[in-house]
């Protein structure tokens, strides 16, 4: 147990720099939404929530503590919901970075490479799974210092039992629902398990499977987070990644290995 804690605590490290926050509001640094970088071939990616993305035009990213920020840019690939958002099982939001976008954001952050993106993900009753974003309630921007800050929200948990998700009207095959357990959460700034924040922000960031048979293995990346249901405040949802490289592979942008778990026309 020792090992695997060790494990868990060595990972947040690389975790945090694969993972960014997204704010609106240039005079009060109002965290948006959060969301992870990816590289896949030769093409630079940032994934996030299609309603965080939704107000793309006014998102920047904060780098150097908030002393600069950039508007990244490129090309943005978003699914449109059959009813509206509050009801979008996809939720998928994905820019394909340019040039400059990825020479900017390099000085702060890291690109996950595709070997630690897991498609296919069977879940296991077990407590392998990280949610690492940034809730808008512990981020803050320093006046004196002209600087933003914000404290990672990090939850381990498990995944919930398949006869959940009908009540939740939501699939096995395209989201993954994990537990909130809002009462015993790890804080970071604190250093001790507090009570869990409101969720609001932590939009767009990426459900991590730690394989805890394989003390080797690196964190994989198997969803990206979008819900926090209102229905069970003690569950949150996700969006299979399998549902981003299913778009990008349909539409020629990345040679990549097809999901079994469903098709997109």
């Amino acid at each position: 147990m020792k090992e695997i804690a060790k494990k868990y605590i060595n990972s947040l490290p690389k975790i945090r720099n694969f993972t960014c926050t997204l704010f609106k509001d240039l005079n009060s640094y109002k965290q948006h939404g959060t969301g992870v970088f990816v590289k896949i071939g030769t093409k630079y990616f940032l994934f996030s929530a299609a309603h965080v993305f939704d107000d793309f035009e006014k998102l920047f990213i904060p780098i150097e503590e908030g002393k600069t920020l950039v508007k990244p840019g490129g090309r943005i690939i978003k699914n449109n919901p059959k009813e509206d958002r509050k009801s979008d099982e996809l939720d998928v939001a994905i820019l394909v970075l340019d040039n400059q976008s990825v020479k900017d954001l390099s000085i702060d952050y890291s690109f996950l490479e595709s070997s630690s993106i897991e498609i296919n993900h069977s879940s296991v009753n077990f407590m392998s799974y990280i949610v690492f974003g940034y809730p808008s309630s512990w981020s803050k921007k320093s006046q004196s210092r002209n600087s933003f800050h914000s404290i990672p929200f990090i939850g381990i948990t498990n995944c919930v039992n398949t006869n959940e998700y009908k009540k939740l009207k939501r699939n096995e095959y395209l989201n993954l629902i994990v537990e909130y357990d809002r009462q015993n959460t790890p804080n970071l700034k604190s250093k001790s398990i507090t009570y869990g924040p409101d969720l609001f922000g932590i939009s767009g960031c990426v459900l991590w499977y730690i394989n805890n048979f394989d003390l080797e293995s690196e964190p994989k990346l198997i969803g990206i987070m979008n819900e926090w249901s209102i229905s069970n405040r003690n569950r949150l949802i996700a969006t299979r990644i399998d549902a981003y490289t299913e778009i990008l592979r349909k539409q020629g942008i990345i040679d990549f290995q097809e999901t079994e778990l469903f098709g997109f026309k």
